[in-house]
């Protein structure tokens, strides 16, 4: 084959770029000029023989610079690429605790303990400080039985913290008491904390004092659950009226006034994926805090083709064009002072449109539309094609919902920016929301609360239609899971092995004193008893109260049987002793009232009990607590 020869001295590629004969000589750079990008363009794509192809090199896609409002090219969309759905192995017919514990692991029941334990170790030592009069260390269990009664506050609102212990009206009494003392509960809100005083923290973030538990959230909130390729992004108010540098006011929301957190949450169901609480302005000249905050919170996600809906605060052309870089997918309402939207005066929110009509313009990957409704909506998409519709439901002329055609990016808005609002809804039904001056423990029980919806949708996607049937909804499954949590039922803090038997002299002279037992007949088990003390009744029926007798009658208890003798050789075990008497100074609630039903109980509080065993018992009660131990 022949070889070419180039016999081209390159002024035809000179004369080709627009350039004319110079002289090297004569050459500086002060006298170059750059190419022409247009006139580049023009060379390098227009083919003089085809004049049809001069109109359509204008609107070389990537390259636009203005709005059109026809000839609307395709705008491709790639699908979700992540599996939706639970990632950690949860089994199917899991209980709610079960659930739970998935983002409450023992890790954190074990920190919150030890974090506890050690502030309340640290006020002891301060000498300025209230101290509690008896405390004993937190344990794990009584941490779970802690949060578990918090759980139950926020099903069964009552207007006062103590009203859950009262016992003056049947009518209102909860079943707290048998679970956790209320002394014992105010010590541990009183000492409850997530982080070390005296730890080398960074005290510039306002958050040290939680940082090691929203971290650890955040962590385990994305590591259970995949969402199914459609948030939200919008902020969530917890109410807080204290002094704070960061205390918000936004008077649009229910809650006016508190702390904000940025959430992303799935739309058709409000798991949250990711939040940041907000702690104020981020250094001295922090500048498009809605631009920041979006691309924070969706960072976890670039390239997933994740779709991102959200209101007017965060919308913006560059925020969109920046996130159809990383590949992620946005659309939202936008305001019309934003910089970047069409400057037609048809598309502008002035522009006179009749109910329900809607205009559309198309620049590169982005899509505005302007729609008439009540008052002029307008979107903005990076990821939805012009030409395609949909529809949502309005009223028209007072008659009922009627479907009203609308462009996509519209109608995908209205369906999918419902997550946060969700969350919102379900935490404001059952969230724990009592006062406390410190804000921190508001924020830590709002997240405990959105932790509780989290596991709820996860048990609720692998249960299927069995989950469904076996609860009914959030309350029932709230209901149990507080349930769960508390401990076993604690009825006595006594020792297992009985005290030893010390049997008192006897006084004939005393009132109280018991006659002698007679040789014949086995030993009383209650010639041991000093003070106030338990006799047996007589066998004899009782006798019934006058009409106008005013005190309270009680029905004697049933004798106790004798034990056996105690033998000298190594024989029975004697008989324990048991004192009635006063041993406190404020009333408690008897113990032995406490196993029984509430048409059962003997009465209220009172200051009298064993002294032996130190619990509190109604003389009417004594009886059966002195037959637990023969």
């Amino acid at each position: 084959m022949a070889e070419f020869e180039d016999f081209s001295d390159g002024s035809d590629f000179e004369e080709f770029l627009g350039f004319e004969d110079v002289d090297e000589a004569e050459y500086s750079d002060d006298e170059y000029e750059p190419i022409d990008r247009e006139l580049w363009l023009q060379h390098m794509f227009v083919n003089d023989d085809d004049e049809e192809e001069e109109d359509d090199l204008g609107e070389f896609e990537g390259f636009q610079t203005n709005w059109k409002t026809d000839n609307f090219h395709r705008n491709p969309r790639s699908a979700f690429n992540r599996t939706p759905g639970v990632k950690l192995d949860l089994p199917q017919d899991a209980t709610p605790l079960q659930a739970f514990e998935k983002i409450f692991k023992e890790e954190l029941w074990t920190h919150l303990v030890t974090e506890t334990n050690r502030y309340r170790d640290q006020v002891e030592q301060t000498p300025t400080r209230a101290k509690t009069a008896r405390w004993s260390p937190v344990t794990v269990p009584e941490m779970k039985t802690f949060i578990g009664i918090c759980m139950g506050m926020g099903l069964l609102v009552l207007p006062v913290r103590r009203d859950y212990w009262r016992q003056s009206k049947n009518l209102f009494r909860t079943q707290f008491a048998r679970n956790m003392s209320r002394d014992r509960f105010a010590a541990i809100w009183r000492y409850l904390h997530l982080q070390d005083n005296q730890a080398a923290v960074n005290r510039d973030d306002k958050m040290w004092k939680m940082r090691w538990f929203l971290d650890y959230l955040l962590v385990q909130f994305q590591a259970l659950y995949e969402v199914d390729g459609n948030v939200s992004v919008d902020e969530s108010m917890i109410k807080f009226k204290g002094r704070l540098s960061f205390r918000q006011y936004l008077p649009m929301k229910p809650t006016k006034w508190g702390i904000k957190v940025w959430v992303m949450a799935e739309s058709a169901t409000g798991y949250v994926t990711n939040f940041q609480v907000y702690a104020g302005r981020e250094g001295s000249g922090e500048k498009g805090l809605a631009h920041r905050v979006v691309m924070d919170l969706a960072r976890p996600y670039y390239g997933s083709h994740l779709s991102i809906y959200m209101d007017n605060f965060y919308t913006g052309v560059g925020l969109l064009e920046e996130m159809r870089t990383h590949g992620l997918y946005a659309c939202g309402t936008v305001r019309a002072n934003r910089k970047g939207l069409p400057k037609s005066e048809l598309l502008r929110k002035k522009a006179s449109l009749n109910k329900h009509e809607y205009r559309v313009a198309q620049m590169d990957d982005l899509t505005f539309c302007i729609w008439q409704d009540t008052k002029t909506v307008m979107v903005l998409s990076n990821h939805h094609d012009p030409t395609e519709t949909g529809t949502v439901n309005r009223r028209k002329d007072g008659a009922n919902r009627v479907p009203v055609v609308v462009p996509a990016c519209l109608a995908d808005y209205q369906k999918y920016m419902k997550g946060v609002d969700l969350l919102d809804q379900m935490v404001g039904y059952y969230g724990f929301q009592h006062r406390s001056k410190k804000w921190w423990r508001r924020v830590f029980f709002f997240l405990l609360s959105v932790s509780c919806h989290n596991a709820y949708i996860a048990a609720r996607s692998v249960g299927g239609t069995a989950f469904r049937t076996r609860y009914k909804g959030f309350k029932n499954w709230m209901e149990d899971l507080a349930e769960q949590l508390i401990s076993p039922l604690r009825t006595r803090a006594v020792p297992v092995t009985p005290p030893p038997f010390h049997p008192p002299p006897a006084s004939p002279s005393s009132p109280f004193s018991p006659p002698p037992a007679s040789p014949s007949s086995p030993s009383s088990p209650i010639a041991g008893l000093s003070g106030r003390r338990f006799f047996s009744p007589s066998p004899s029926p009782p006798v019934s109260p006058s009409p106008s007798a005013g005190r309270r009658f009680f029905p004697p208890s049933p004798s106790p049987p004798p034990p056996s003798s105690p033998s000298p050789a190594g024989g029975d075990t004697p008989t324990p002793q048991h004192d009635f008497g006063k041993i406190y100074d404020k009333r408690k609630q008897c113990r032995e009232c406490q196993l029984v039903p509430d048409d059962e109980k003997e009465g209220g509080p009172t200051v009298y009990g064993c002294k032996q065993c130190n619990l509190p018992l109604h003389m009417e009660c004594f009886g059966k607590h002195y037959r637990r131990y023969l």
